[in-house]
């Protein structure tokens, strides 16, 4: 399992749920800070955005290590979902 004092989290907004369409990067930082400006900005877009959590490492290729932890659903209800198996699969 990956050391929590090396990680790196960010958010990611969708619109509702849709990576194809618009999305941006809400944060990116320690996990208190970003979980609270993506929940912040989930209330501030009244469901029209879904907001992903991600965690990941520094100096590493994130689409290769990265970790779903989160998800604040868009008003369609969605879930998002990790590809990746389990961390206790990997450790």
């Amino acid at each position: 399992m990956q050391e929590q004092s090396n990680a790196i989290y960010f958010a990611q907004a969708f619109h509702h749920g849709e990576a194809e369409q618009h999305s941006y990067v809400v944060a990116i930082g320690s996990q208190t800070v970003v979980e609270a400006l993506a929940r912040a900005e989930h209330a501030r877009l009244r469901g029209a955005y879904g907001i992903a959590i991600y965690r990941t490492t520094p100096d590493t290729a994130t689409q290769e290590h990265f970790r779903l932890v989160g998800y604040l659903s868009s008003d369609m209800g969605e879930k998002w979902t990790c590809s990746q198996p389990d961390e206790t699969q990997t450790a």
